[in-house]
């Protein structure tokens, strides 16, 4: 039994020893939330940092953690907003409210609040 357990943990100290590969994801596209250290698409001009001299050693030190380098902003803004009619009756239009629990949620609350429109 002992022999076993040994052959084991010989067994994952060998799994464990194994090199890390990193994996290079490219996309096409933006990312839809913001980055805190995004790299600027090549080609295009950067704008200029607007970091004070203060706070230049703490970006440094927080930038060069290989852990925060996927970090994304919380509540960044977002690429999302299509500024056509029908998007807008898709997605938040009286229909769709009908067709969802929280939406018919949503209409009741309007409608208990008075509101002259319950949606778009």
């Amino acid at each position: 039994m002992f022999a076993l357990n040994a052959v084991r943990r010989v067994a994952m100290g060998v799994v464990r020893a194994a090199p890390i590969q990193s994996r290079t994801l490219l996309t096409m596209t933006t990312p839809l939330r913001p980055s805190v250290f995004g790299v600027a698409p090549a080609g295009l001009p950067t704008a200029p940092s607007t970091v004070t001299g203060i706070t230049d050693p703490l970006m440094a030190k927080i930038s060069a953690s290989p852990v925060l380098q996927s970090l994304q902003i919380r509540c960044g803004p977002r690429d999302t907003f299509d500024p056509s009619h029908r998007v807008r009756k898709r997605r938040s239009g009286f229909l769709s409210r009908v067709k969802s629990r929280s939406g018919r949620a949503t209409l009741k609350r309007r409608q208990l609040k008075g509101r002259k429109f319950l949606s778009h």
